[in-house]
């Protein structure tokens, strides 16, 4: 066993002097039970780690990492329950407060997990489980210099942790991550068959993606205005847009989508295209059907207005019907630059974004050059003077979780009817779209004759109507007379927050939508016309 020891003052800061605590690391061997919640088998570790409990309902860890499993398994009504009674017994157990620190955070009220993680924190300063929640939710949030000191916190602390070391692989490097992953795939005895073999498929997929780097052209302009025209000729969705996008030359017409990933197209495209496939994988997204084959390859020249990208991956999804257009580019690819969307102009443009203080043009045209090479230094948001007028949203991967609050709206008045949801702003939805679970709490809902719904892997198979209630996004007012509501849970599970809708077209349309994707920032600016 070895110490570790910390300024309880540089963990937690208080008006106090320091106070110095020495920790215990945990260097035990994960135990039957959170061997199964590791491996994903959580309705087996459920029924573990209750049966540890009852013999010994003292024992926390295996308590908070019941409330975990109960998570995993979408019982997650259950694991509030569960939460919010252990802390009212034991207002003073940190882990109880982990416990509720997750369930929060499952429910999509980060805040309120991350007033529970820190409560936790301060309670016990060498609670591993409290740094990793804290953690989580900073990276969330965009505070990712932050959040990696906590996962180092965490780490130092539990390294057998299996969740802990996973998020520590994670803040690696990229050849030391890879390197990690590896040795993790074939060496871990705390992961399943089925999860071992996706890792090793997800790892060859993250190796062919940066077989090269996408990066802009040396000759490239680093501004571009670019001109966004209907995505497809499909009357009944005129609402689309697109970009008319240049792979070695040959133009497609590619739908510019919020909610989407980097850059997919699909197979007729690919095969006017001349481009050939490298590797299989699957991929997912709305629909009831199941997971879809894409392949990835690399393109030499990506040009986007008078942009050019070099070397770039590209995703081919193999099902020749999936897609309506030719396929769909993310606003992840402009990840780099300060993105404007002004949908009543019609008009995507890109620009660098603002200099960090002490960074200079310089630093940044080195790091360009450098692409995936360069030494990942993590940053917290910075908000540039002439950006004070941007919100902050949560980002996982590529979608950004907008705070929404709904309300029903003879209601909208009472401060205290307002419910505060996560909502994707997707310009690839057709439409606003509600969770059935969040539309019940502000109005009635009843099963759909109308509107269809289908994505990547499909038609949603159960679909309803919401009544009226009122929605409010970025100081945006929307009195929704109805909204389509289907079940959303896919998307929560692998976010591991709760998504309670998508603000789609007919919201974003009428804005001009600002984006940095670096800082976590949005600004919805509503014109009004003249």
């Amino acid at each position: 066993m070895g110490v570790v020891r910390g300024n309880a003052a540089a963990q937690a800061p208080s008006p106090t002097a320091a106070v110095r605590k020495t920790c215990t690391v945990n260097t035990e061997a994960p135990n039957p039970a959170e061997t199964a919640l590791n491996k994903g088998q959580y309705s087996q570790a459920e029924g573990m780690l209750r049966d540890l409990l009852a013999k010994d309902a003292a024992n926390e860890a295996a308590h908070e990492e019941l409330v975990r499993a109960l998570v995993a398994e979408n019982k997650v009504d259950a694991a509030a329950k569960d939460a919010e009674a252990w802390v009212a017994a034991s207002p003073a157990s940190s882990m109880a407060m982990v416990a509720l620190g997750d369930v929060r955070f499952r429910q999509g009220i980060p805040r309120d997990a991350m007033a529970q993680y820190q409560k936790a924190s301060l309670a016990d300063l060498c609670n591993a489980r409290a740094y990793r929640g804290i953690a989580k939710v900073d990276d969330l949030a965009g505070f990712y210099a932050t959040a990696q000191r906590k996962i180092e916190q965490a780490y130092a602390l539990h390294p057998t942790d299996d969740d802990i070391d996973a998020a520590w692989i994670q803040t690696r490097p990229r050849k030391e991550r890879l390197e990690k992953w590896a040795e993790y795939a074939d060496k871990s005895g705390q992961i399943s068959d089925e999860n071992r073999a996706k890792l090793k498929t997800n790892l060859a997929k993250e190796s062919l993606y940066h077989a090269s780097d996408c990066r802009m052209a040396p000759t490239s302009p680093r501004e571009a205005k670019v001109q966004m025209v209907r995505a497809t000729d499909d009357p009944t969705y005129s609402y689309a847009r697109g970009l008319d996008v240049e792979f070695n030359g040959k133009r497609r017409r590619l739908e510019l989508d919020t909610g989407a990933s980097e850059i997919t197209i699909s197979r007729a495209a690919a095969v006017f295209l001349g481009i050939d496939r490298q590797d299989v994988t699957k991929t997912g997204g709305i629909g009831d059907d199941k997971l879809v084959k894409t392949s990835v390859t690399h393109v030499a020249s990506v040009k986007i207005g008078g942009m050019e990208f070099t070397n770039c991956a590209v995703e081919i999804l193999e099902k020749w019907s999936v897609l309506d257009s030719d396929g769909l580019i993310g606003g992840d690819v402009f990840a780099d630059s300060e993105l404007t969307l002004d949908f009543p102009k019609h008009e995507l443009r890109i620009a660098p974004l603002p200099l960090r203080p002490g960074e200079t043009e310089a630093d940044r045209a080195k790091l360009e050059a450098a692409g995936d090479d360069a030494v990942y230094v993590p940053h917290d948001p910075y908000i540039a003077p002439e950006m004070v007028k941007w919100q902050r949203v949560y980002r996982m991967g590529h979608e950004l979780l907008m705070p929404t609050g709904i309300v029903e709206t003879k209601r909208a008045g009472d401060a205290n009817a307002w419910k505060e949801k996560l909502f994707v702003l997707d310009t690839g939805a057709g439409g606003n779209f509600i969770s059935p679970a969040a539309a019940r709490e502000v109005t009635k809902i009843s099963r759909s004759g109308g509107m269809d719904v289908t994505g990547v892997q499909g038609e949603v198979a159960k679909v309803y109507d919401a009544g009226k209630f009122t929605v409010i996004f970025a100081g945006l007012r929307l009195d929704s007379p109805s909204m389509t509501a289907f079940d959303m849970t896919s998307i929560s599970r692998g976010d591991g927050v709760e998504v309670s809708g998508l603000i789609g077209e007919p919201a974003l349309f009428q804005l001009v939508l600002h984006i940095d994707y670096r800082d976590n920032l949005v600004w919805c600016e509503h014109k009004q016309k003249n």
